[in-house]
């Protein structure tokens, strides 16, 4: 049995129409080996929304043709984003949505998006840094803390692997 024919709802390549919509960075916005051809899963104002749950300025995007698809009116696309596929493929499962959202993204794939994430971190961890020594321990935030600080090292991996291979 395929994957399609175990997942009837997983996109297909085929599927370029205008249900599914791709887009990407538009060349020269960030650096070739950090553009990947998202799944658009809405807007809100000037943001795209994807679904790996990235948010985008639509003017710095472009749409694109699906993955592996050469489509004459669309610019072709880079490497597709997986997080993308997996999240529509598997939209109506009870954990489609991933990981609870946090201050710091599950994936960074931009050098602007990884230096912020890496300020939030800072600052974050200098708050509980003056709060320890106060005798203000919060078990919970801790706890988020540490998750958010789990999760920054396997994007900061995910972007460092990334970068080594794009050189």
């Amino acid at each position: 049995m395929t994957f399609k024919e175990k997942n009837p709802t997983a996109p297909g390549r085929a599927e370029v129409s205008g249900q599914i919509r791709y887009f990407q960075y538009r060349a020269g916005v960030v650096p070739e080996w950090s553009r990947f051809a998202h799944i658009r899963r809405g807007a809100i104002g000037s943001q795209i929304q994807s679904w790996c749950r990235q948010s985008f300025r639509a003017d710095e995007v472009e749409d694109c043709a699906a993955p592996q698809i050469v489509a004459s009116t669309l610019p072709e696309a880079v490497a597709e984003c997986t997080d993308c596929f997996v999240q529509l493929a598997f939209r109506g499962s009870p954990d489609a949505c991933g990981a609870e959202p946090g201050l710091v993204p599950a994936r960074i794939d931009t050098p602007g998006q990884m230096a912020s994430a890496m300020h939030v971190l800072q600052r974050e961890l200098g708050d509980e840094a003056v709060r320890v020594p106060r005798g203000e321990v919060d078990p919970d935030r801790l706890g988020k803390l540490a998750a958010e600080a789990e999760r920054f090292s396997r994007a900061l991996r995910r972007f460092g692997w990334l970068a080594a291979r794009g050189r």
